[in-house]
């Protein structure tokens, strides 16, 4: 003989049978977990005094099961249910639900059926592709829109398009840079040992010995690393091209640390130098250095300039730095 109770428990998906009346009838197990639900408390229940639902969600929701009642078969995708937690929270899980008329011996239609079917990961997956696709729109918009910036802001210290390229692409290179160790990092964080390595790694093998580079791997968002970065860049620069890094006597000093309420301290200091010209041109390297990265950062930049080097005192909040 049939053994109904047995192949409604077998089920391995949510699954309700209501009377014509909209109560409940039956309930499997998985339907009963998943709503965190017994049954004594549903049985004989009109199923929207167990489940309440705003008017607009009711109607869409009754109209379903009246469908069934009436002999069609119905589906509504995607209906999100906030289901109470034992601890008195609320999940949110998104169902398809399919209703079928529920037929006696005799063809009469009794109840209807609902069989749900959990696609909360499937739709999470597809919410999470629509903030990634926008968040890469986002950021490649924002990468050609610095491109631009910066190649006509190179363009205007530069007299020939050797000297532009040689200039620019270095610059590129720097961000290229920031981009890729924050991709390797899911775009969220990168450590403030990583960024000073990749700006000072490329002059290493010309200045052995001349750069000393120390402080803790803070964590920093990817708009301050972007912005430090390209900082970070054009002291490198011109420490090589006039600086402390054009000689062998000249030394460079990088240093940063925390203090108690998160804030960044960066110390880039050069020595060993002799009659540095205090009212040395500003170009788009000081530019980035005094204007964009306080700009990008929230944070301050002072940079002396004394006969025997130059220092740069960078100071970005705890909230723009982590």
């Amino acid at each position: 003989m049939f053994d109904f109770e047995k192949l409604l428990k077998a089920i391995p998906t949510p699954l309700m049978i209501l009377d014509r009346n909209l109560c409940f009838l039956r309930a499997n197990d998985c339907y009963l977990t998943v709503t965190n639900r017994c049954w004594a408390d549903l049985e004989g229940r009109y199923v929207f005094d167990a489940f309440p639902e705003s008017p607009e969600r009711l109607a869409v929701i009754k109209d379903a099961f009246d469908k069934g009642l009436a002999g069609e078969e119905t589906h509504i995708e995607r209906l999100v249910y906030a289901i109470a937690q034992p601890d008195g929270s609320y999940t949110d899980i998104s169902w398809n639900l399919r209703h079928v008329p529920v037929r006696a011996r005799d063809d009469s239609i009794i109840g209807v059926m609902q069989h749900t079917l959990d696609v909360s990961a499937e739709v999470a997956a597809e919410r999470m592709r629509e903030v990634i696709s926008q968040e890469y729109d986002h950021r490649v918009r924002n990468i050609l829109t610095k491109v631009s910036a910066i190649a006509r802001r190179t363009a205007r210290g530069t007299a020939t398009m050797g000297q532009f390229i040689k200039d620019f692409e270095p610059r590129i290179a720097s961000m290229a840079r920031a981009h890729q160790m924050l991709v390797h990092g899911g775009w969220e964080r990168l450590g403030m040992t990583e960024l000073v390595n990749s700006e000072l790694q490329p002059y290493a093998p010309q200045v052995s010995g001349q750069i000393v580079a120390d402080g803790p791997n803070v964590a920093l968002s990817s708009r301050v690393a972007q912005a430090l970065g390209m900082a970070l860049h054009e002291l490198a620069t011109n420490a090589v091209k006039y600086g402390a890094l054009s000689r062998p006597e000249g030394r460079l000093n990088v240093s940063w640390q925390t203090d108690a309420d998160g804030t960044l301290n960066i110390d880039w200091r050069e020595s060993g130098m002799r009659d540095l010209a205090s009212d040395s041109k500003v170009g788009f390297g000081s530019s980035i250095i005094d204007r964009i990265l306080p700009s990008e950062t929230s944070g301050t930049v002072k940079r002396t300039i004394a006969p025997d080097g130059l220092s740069c005192a960078i100071c970005i909040p705890a909230p723009q730095a982590n």
